[in-house]
């Protein structure tokens, strides 16, 4: 007999694809007990990625620059619950104290970490099949009748979100009658980056097949966005640093298309329901974090024996050459969206 959800507490506090990446779960629960109440614990920064998601019904927002003193406060306040269950989609030590004592039924994510480390300290690789995250995700409540249901992740936002969006697009100089792809060149680490003239050498392909750009990311980002509007200035719209989390979901909305590094933003692409050209370097797909249920295509270097050398990225080449990601080209690159257009025609131009 499959047990009853009442009041559940679901803990994932980061980052941004991860986040993303839990929505599957958060979609089956609800379809399999509809009138369950939700409640999502995550850190205050990344709250907005699910600010407006149906399928919650409490957002639980967690300052973490306060220590273990405010995950301790926050046990306590939630011990004043009843949970039915806890999914714990995280598992790490801060998770570990903030669920304590809250359920007699705890569900927490299997990570294959033994497999994971093996791949990459030995290049043993032990997973016979590749299991999303998403479903790993969805793994932790097997024994209450969740599955998979081929759906995509998902990012919610309110009109008027897209709205700021459209205006910051065309403050930019975005001109509407053009269609736009969008480029994603940043990642929290040098292995998973995809050098900056290969961003700029895509920008030239994009631009001979009628195509203006506009770039998404953080501060971070700059100097790579620098020398990709040194291209055109005309025809690449520079958003990096500008847009909210929101925001950047609902810009992508415009973009015929999109080319990520594997981050965050290859995630969020994929939760607005684009098409999306994942750059893979140091990682693999065996991790579990390659787009999920969406038009897609991942570019990486098969055969090469140094790769994976990690399995969340580093900050420098061990082998100082990047060859997991310079041997994949701007021609690759454009080969690989011309091929998943034909697949995925989309009609109009992104206008507003």
């Amino acid at each position: 007999m499959t047990p009853s959800l009442k009041n559940i507490l679901v803990l994932r506090l980061s980052s941004i694809g991860d986040i993303i990446l839990t929505t599957p779960f958060l979609r089956v629960l609800k379809h399999r007990y509809p009138g369950c109440t939700v409640q999502f614990a995550v850190r205050r920064e990344f709250s907005d990625l699910l600010r407006h998601n149906p399928h919650i019904d409490n957002l639980i927002t967690i300052d973490t620059s306060e220590g273990g003193n405010a995950l301790r406060g926050l046990n306590l306040a939630l011990t004043r619950e009843r949970f039915d269950a806890v999914f714990d989609l995280h598992n790490n030590f801060r998770t570990r104290v903030l669920r304590n004592g809250l359920s007699r039924q705890m569900h927490t994510i299997d990570k294959r970490a033994w497999r994971r480390l093996l791949l990459v300290t030995a290049h043993v690789n032990l997973y016979h099949t590749v299991v999303p995250v998403a479903e790993r995700y969805i793994e932790t409540g097997r024994d209450y009748g969740l599955r998979p249901d081929a759906g995509a992740p998902e990012i919610h936002f309110t009109e008027d979100v897209r709205g700021r969006a459209r205006l910051r697009l065309r403050a930019a100089g975005w001109r509407t009658d053009v269609p736009l792809v969008g480029l994603c060149p940043g990642a929290k680490h040098y292995t998973k980056r995809w050098p900056s003239e290969r961003w700029v050498d895509l920008a030239r392909l994009l631009f001979a097949r009628g195509y203006d750009i506009v770039l998404f990311g953080n501060d971070a980002d700059a100097d790579t966005a620098q020398a990709v509007r040194a291209v055109d200035p005309s025809r690449v719209h520079d958003c990096t640093g500008r847009l909210s989390l929101l925001e950047t979901a609902a810009a992508m909305t415009f973009c015929r298309a999109l080319f990520t590094n594997d981050s965050g933003l290859m995630h969020m692409a994929t939760a607005v329901g684009k098409p999306v050209v994942a750059i893979f370097g140091s990682t693999v797909r065996e991790f579990g974090f390659y787009p999920y249920n969406t038009p897609a295509a991942v570019l990486e270097v098969d055969g090469l024996a140094c790769r994976p050398c990690t399995h969340i990225g580093r900050a420098d080449c061990p082998r100082r050459h990047l060859g997991c990601l310079r041997l994949i080209t701007a021609g690759d690159a454009i080969e690989a969206l011309e091929e998943l257009m034909r697949d995925d025609e989309q009609p109009g131009t992104g206008s507003p």
